[in-house]
């Protein structure tokens, strides 16, 4: 049962289209073979047998004419009155006989017909139908040797080709009409739904889907959605108005603390407290750095390597900082949050590797990109925690220091993001940790 489950379940259509398609397709299958046998059964097959039953009476006359007539003539005279009576004649002249052909689809009706007609006369009989210029169908009897009788189907004329054409292509059409206006019905809210989910994803939290129109279950969900939107965006709002409250009051405390730690008589008690108070200012910086999204930071086009120029200058205080910067064309960036990544790069590189830092950026033509590299010469990371790097909160404790809060890969990951690139972190051969961004030129920063 099992294994059963598992290949119904290979060959199950995945979408919703495909799956609607198959139900409405397997009823209309269904719905079309129930009519064909219904029309076969109660009303084709006994006209059929009941037009057999007459056709084989008006032969045994033709038959028996010929057998038991005084004269030729007597039977002539019986085959004429037959003839005006039924239209029902034999043709004796082989130049008037039927050309017979094959006609697949015909057979299926004269090899019912034939085979009525052969129980009646008890004999096997030959049936060949032919529609033009008027319907006839030719019935040759080997019990009457050499001749053909031909009898007018004067009412099979009137059968209209074209409802029957309607009937076996139209309802297939028609349901395959039914099918598209039904999924793109289905679909259509599900896909507004779907781009609404990734809106909010981004972080326009304001999206709202409409709840006047469609389906009553359709205006449910949007009712859901519209109410989780809302929550999300007061949260966010929320979240805020906490980050300005803890920026204020945490620095506060923070800064009498220095100060009384530079009154301090013992320096080296002082220095230390100092350090401690800076790096839980840090601390806090990079708190409010990653709960920043910069989806409010306006887009523009700027050239990186000036970018960069600004950051090396900046941290050069610091430690030994070597920027090698190819030709680059300007790329649309969000400039504040695009240098908050650099600075964050460089400055990990710096406290938590080692100098020297060198930095190269390239362009790539071919997919139109813009290629960073950031290398330090610190003692890199382990191998299994590289995959984890970029999680908040996760640093590289065994490696290179348990300092600091884990935010700062973390924030460049979704800046990197933001800007549609690709971030790639790995222990360069010669030791050190090397970063690789790639940012392309032709896509517009989104939000995260």
């Amino acid at each position: 049962m099992i294994r059963f489950n598992k290949l119904l379940n290979r060959f199950k259509p995945r979408s919703a289209a495909w799956r609607t398609t198959l139900v409405i397709g397997i009823v209309v299958i269904a719905g079309q073979y129930l009519s064909i046998a219904f029309f076969w059964s109660n009303l084709y097959a006994p006209e059929v047998r009941q037009h057999a039953h007459y056709s084989a009476t008006q032969i045994r006359l033709l038959r028996n004419a010929e057998r038991n007539a005084a004269s030729p003539a007597q039977a002539r005279e019986l085959e004429g009155w037959v003839r005006d009576a039924t239209g029902i004649e034999i043709a004796r002249d082989p130049r008037h006989f039927p050309v017979v052909v094959d006609k697949p689809f015909v057979e299926i009706f004269s090899d019912f017909y034939e085979s009525q007609l052969s129980e009646e006369l008890h004999e096997p009989v030959q049936v060949y139908f032919k529609f033009k210029p008027t319907p006839v169908a030719w019935i040759k009897v080997p019990s009457m040797e050499g001749v053909w009788v031909r009898e007018p189907l004067v009412y099979f004329a009137q059968y209209d080709p074209y409802i029957i054409i309607g009937w076996v292509i139209g309802v297939p059409l028609l349901a395959i009409i039914a099918i598209v206006v039904l999924v793109r019905q289905l679909n259509r809210p599900l896909k507004r739904l779907q781009l609404a989910a990734l809106r909010v994803g981004k972080g326009q939290h304001s999206t709202q889907l409409d709840t006047q129109s469609g389906p009553m279950e359709i205006r449910a969900v949007n009712r859901a959605f519209n109410q989780m939107t809302r929550e999300i965006q007061q949260a966010a709002r929320e979240r805020a108005f906490m980050l300005a409250g803890i920026s204020h009051d945490l620095r506060t405390p923070l800064t009498r603390l220095r100060l009384t730690a530079e009154l301090m008589k013992d320096r080296e008690t002082a220095e230390g407290m100092v350090l401690d108070i800076e790096d839980m200012d840090a601390i806090l910086d990079q708190f409010i750095a990653y709960m920043r999204d910069g989806s409010d930071e306006a887009v523009e086009t700027a050239n990186i390597n000036l970018l960069i120029s600004e950051i090396v200058a900046q941290a050069s205080a610091q430690g030994e900082v070597d920027f090698t910067p190819q030709e680059v064309p300007d790329m649309p960036m969000k400039r504040l949050s695009l240098k908050r990544m650099l600075d964050n790069l460089v400055s990990n590189a710096l406290r938590y590797g080692g100098a020297p830092v060198h930095l190269r950026t390239g362009h790539n033509a071919d997919d139109r990109t813009v290629v960073l590299t950031v290398r330090d010469h610190g003692p890199g990371i382990n191998e299994e925690e590289l995959p984890n790097l970029l999680q908040p909160f996760v640093r590289g404790e065994s490696a290179r220091t348990s300092q600091g809060s884990g935010l700062g890969l973390a924030i460049v990951a979704r800046i990197v993001k933001m800007h549609n690139g690709k971030l790639e972190i790995r222990n360069h051969p010669e030791g050190g940790l090397n970063v690789t961004i790639t940012l392309p030129l032709n896509r517009r920063p989104g939000r995260v």
